[in-house]
């Protein structure tokens, strides 16, 4: 078997405002031939500077105006969080408004939540800190430059429910645009969407990461660390909740592709299942010590069924990131989209079955 692909950094001398803001920060420079790169939709650099400093550097994508806001909010957040008891994050070491450019402490040899799950090696305990983090995030306040953010959350995408803009159509490609017809034919799961956004924004809110994936999770010397502010925002705490239940409603759908191509439908169906049962407890898990650190959450006697419905939405939104990179739908993935779809109707009837229906 050959060797993993590694991504490949931007050309340092391509970027000088990279060397620009480690300069100004007093951290040193990085050199060409000892910088690494992580996959992912931003450009990076991570390696350790000529004065010892290990360094990670991420150039935020988007409008200006949204990337000075991401910026300012991790800015944020990186304060509020520095030395924080319970929420475990790297250290923001500074950032360039204008350039998009974010700068933290590197967490060498550290381990994502994906990675981590793929090798089987995410504990229930890891799951368990993953909630009593983002329960104790909940109730803390929020820093002003987030609580000051008043520009409604990228996902769902609310304006593209109904159609796409003609430059939005022709930059999208063969996959994507299955996508998007698949929501745009269902007025149903669409007005679900909408209304569930719109509950968020007349309900009561909290501080919430925003983009919570098992990839924000990093795991160092024993450690869970919570990762990219960019999204933190005043939101209603299912976002979150949700969120990490459908990484693992995702995982498991995804395992109803079996092994032997042999098998029929209802088999493949009833695979998936077996393998949600088996995922079903890191969701048990977080969700206990969610409650653990924030127990007013019981009060909440909606927050699960919105988290459910959340975790449908995340199903979708999982979809639209890989089909970014395919010409055609498979029908696993729409197999993917029709769960998220009946957790986005029914999520009432769900909330035992992704696990978030003990502890009330």
């Amino acid at each position: 078997m050959g060797e993993a692909l590694k991504p490949v950094p931007v050309p340092l001398g391509q970027v000088p405002e990279v060397a620009a803001l480690l300069t100004r920060l007093g951290l040193g420079a990085l050199r060409q031939d000892a910088v690494s790169a992580f996959f992912g939709r931003n450009d990076t650099w991570a390696g350790v500077t000529d004065t010892g400093m290990p360094v990670f550097v991420k150039r935020t994508l988007g409008e200006a105006g949204q990337v000075r806001r991401m910026v300012g909010r991790t800015r944020a957040m990186g304060v509020a969080l520095d030395g924080h008891p319970v929420i475990h994050t790297p250290r923001f070491l500074g950032g360039d408004d204008d350039m998009g450019l974010l700068a933290f402490t590197l967490l060498e040899e550290a381990r994502s939540g994906v990675d981590l799950a793929e090798d089987g090696d995410f504990t229930w305990d890891l799951a368990h800190a993953a909630g009593t983090q983002v329960g104790t995030l909940h109730d803390l306040p929020a820093p002003e430059a987030v609580a000051a953010d008043d520009s409604a959350p990228p996902m769902p995408p609310r304006d593209r429910l109904a159609a796409l803009t003609l430059e939005e159509y022709t930059a999208a490609g063969g996959a994507e645009l299955e996508t998007w017809a698949i929501l745009h034919d269902d007025p149903v799961v669409t007005r679900a969407i909408d209304d569930l956004c719109e509950r968020e924004r007349r309900g009561p809110r909290v501080l919430a990461h925003g983009d919570l994936r098992l990839d924000q999770l990093l795991h160092h010397d024993g450690v869970l660390y919570l990762t990219d502010w960019e999204e933190a925002r005043l939101a209603d705490a299912a976002r979150d909740v949700g969120a990490f239940a459908g990484e693992w409603l995702y995982r498991g759908v995804l395992g109803m592709a079996g092994p032997d191509d042999g098998l029929n439908d209802r088999e493949v169906i009833a695979a998936g299942a077996r393998r949600f049962e088996e995922l079903r407890p890191y969701v048990e898990a977080f969700w206990t010590g969610y409650l653990e650190a924030r127990p007013a959450a019981r009060d909440d006697h909606e927050l699960p069924v919105r988290a459910v419905a959340f975790a449908g939405w995340h199903l979708i939104d999982r979809i639209m990131v890989t089909a970014h990179q395919r010409g055609r739908l498979s029908a696993l993935q729409r197999a993917v989209a029709g769960v998220g779809r009946t957790a986005l109707l029914r999520p009432a009837d769900l909330t035992a079955t992704l696990g978030l229906g003990e502890g009330r």
